[in-house]
């Protein structure tokens, strides 16, 4: 007679199905998404758990593949059973019940394939469950850069961020969404596509909504400024609350949002608009308040204007972000202005000011 599992599948064809998933992990070709599936095909079953068990030997390896004791057993167990996507094996539970022992590696083996009990599997699912869970998502990571650095941050589900200088960004992925919170300075988004789970970037007063695009968000001391360089966003004002309306922008457009305050969607040099990725600043009738915020991104010694009017005034021209001197001596040439520089600020006041 053939050993059938709850669902009437063969107990060979979940082996054949473990063995799959056990050869995918190994060949490390397994995205954020099939992680999910894998999560959800071990929760289908307690026999599902035992299969992949056997087949990888999981419990036996543990102690090798975690040299350093990064995993605490115990903890893990305790962080699945939190988390809002573990659910109880035994129907009728509203709650998993409370979790046994730690059973052995290698005396589990010895163990009668039918004698797992219900309790035990379900230790077993919070385990394997808390570690994928924390190898394979980014849940709550912040990532930072400092003066003049940039990097570029690869995410589990095959997104990139391209963070700019100054910049601090926090990640959380769900199997429900992807959050990004700029908090500061400036990241450009290459959103992988994943129709079930859409990629939000809060910024401000700003929230963009994605699902497989490219787009630049640049928050700014006075607005937060997002450009679309490929496929479309939908951006808000505020939070993106119930009643909010979406604004709607394609490749090539720009969008300056103010608190409570969103303007029009206006056409953009997109090449403009990310030539820091070319450590390139580019301006074109830029208030010079705007380039001295954008100077200071990238240089230790920060470009101070007291004057106000002075602040207002209209700079144009492309210059280099590693090489301080170019904008400087750009400056130094305006018959206006005068540059004094010290050991910790680069000061710009009218010609007539001593």
């Amino acid at each position: 007679m053939k050993i059938r599992s709850p669902i009437g599948k063969p107990h060979a064809a979940i082996v054949a199905e473990a063995s799959e998933w056990f050869i995918e992990f190994r060949a490390g070709d397994v995205n954020g998404e099939a992680r999910l599936r894998f999560i959800e095909w071990l929760r289908r079953s307690p026999e599902h758990i035992q299969a992949y068990l056997e087949v990888s030997g999981v419990w036996s390896e543990l102690p090798s593949s975690d040299p350093g004791g990064r995993f605490d057993i115990a903890s893990l167990i305790a962080r699945a059973r939190n988390e809002s996507d573990v659910i109880p094996l035994s129907p009728g539970n509203s709650r998993p019940p409370p979790v046994p022992p730690v059973v052995e590696p290698r005396a589990f083996h010895k163990l009668p394939r039918r004698a797992v009990p219900a309790a035990a599997a379900l230790a077993l699912l919070a385990s394997i469950t808390a570690l994928f869970l924390w190898t394979g998502r980014d849940a709550g990571r912040a990532y930072t850069t400092g003066i003049g650095e940039q990097r570029t941050i690869q995410l589990v589900d095959g997104s990139t961020v391209e963070l700019n200088s100054r910049s601090r960004v926090e990640v959380r992925l769900t199997d429900r969404q992807r959050d990004v919170t700029l908090i500061e300075g400036q990241a450009l988004f290459r959103v992988a596509k994943d129709k079930h789970r859409p990629f939000v970037v809060r910024a401000g007063d700003a929230q963009v909504r994605a699902v497989g695009t490219e787009f630049d968000v640049y928050r700014k001391q006075a607005a937060t400024v997002v450009t679309v360089v490929e496929g479309r966003v939908e951006t808000y004002e505020g939070s993106g609350s119930a009643g909010t309306e979406a604004i709607v922008l394609s490749a090539g457009e720009q969008l300056t949002v103010l608190p409570h305050i969103v303007t029009k969607p206006t056409r953009t040099d997109t090449v403009a608009a990310t030539a820091w990725l070319q450590k390139r600043l580019i301006f074109e009738e830029t208030p010079l308040s705007e380039v001295a915020e954008e100077f200071n991104r990238y240089n230790r010694r920060p470009l101070a204007i007291d004057d106000h009017e002075l602040q207002k005034l209209k700079i144009s021209g492309v210059y280099s972000s590693t090489d301080p001197a170019s904008l400087i001596n750009f400056l130094r040439s305006q018959t206006s202005i005068r540059v004094i520089e010290t050991e910790n600020q680069v000061r710009v006041v009218r010609r007539d000011a001593h």
